[in-house]
């Protein structure tokens, strides 16, 4: 098990940013939209990474005239549900626009959701989700009683692998979009994935918008037309259309 965890992270640390495409179609005539610069994006970083991870995303934002606040987090050290009433406090604290968006990479996703239980500040408009694991993932299930793999992602990482746990995850109440990954591997997955979590599972009951790119887990949030899709989601409600749709 140790050796195919190695394989596996290795793989997935060393995939990089691919020009992806659109998978799913939208009706046309998008609606236009203008930067707003009283806007504040909120980036939650995903397991086993930092708020270093977020900042490339983030200065793209701020090129593109948004504010911008990274949320920073110890899975390691606390619960779940305590991360989550963290991420309320900051957003109270740290967000001094009217509106602001929250863009969460992989495990930053289901703390967002799990926050839901409780009260966002006012002001919340929408969320982008990159990678994230809307269902069980395989790989929580396969390694939850893996004793490096507890001590890495706390309470956190088991909880990813609790069916009873999904199943009182709040969906969002604010538009939300989902930005999937198809550059994945085939030592623990049998179908298509990023790498460490699978397309179907990033599905989710009233998204708004879903989009498939090229792209790894690790690094999807790096990638330009990642960029470009979060922008437009949050701008106009869905993601970019490419030139052909």
């Amino acid at each position: 098990m140790m050796h195919v965890l190695f394989l596996l992270l290795a793989g997935i640390l060393f995939s990089g940013c691919v020009t992806g495409s659109r998978v799913d179609s939208k009706p046309d005539g998008l609606e236009r939209f203008t930067v707003k610069k009283d806007d504040t994006i909120v980036l939650i970083h995903g397991q086993g990474r930092t708020r270093l991870s977020m900042l490339i995303l983030g200065k793209r934002f701020r090129s593109a005239g948004y504010q911008t606040v990274n949320f920073p987090y110890n899975q390691t050290i606390d619960t779940l549900d305590e991360i989550s009433s963290q991420l309320i406090d900051f957003i109270r604290k740290k967000v001094k626009t009217k509106n602001y968006h929250l863009i969460g990479h992989s495990l930053g996703n289901v703390i967002i959701r799990d926050a839901f239980q409780k009260e966002y500040p006012d002001g919340l408009r929408k969320v982008v989700m990159l990678a994230p694991p809307n269902q069980p993932a395989l790989l929580a299930k396969r390694l939850k009683k893996n004793l490096l793999y507890r001590c890495f992602t706390g309470d956190s990482g088991q909880k990813l692998s609790e069916e009873e746990f999904y199943n009182g995850l709040p969906v969002p109440t604010v538009p939300f979009g989902v930005i999937a990954g198809n550059k994945g591997q085939r030592l623990t997955f049998s179908e298509p994935n990023d790498g460490l979590v699978s397309i179907e599972s990033t599905k989710l009951d009233g998204m708004a918008d879903w989009i498939l790119l090229h792209h790894g887990h690790t690094f999807i949030m790096n990638c330009k037309d990642t960029f470009d899709h979060c922008r437009h989601f949050i701008e106009s409600g869905l993601f970019k259309q490419s030139e052909s749709e």
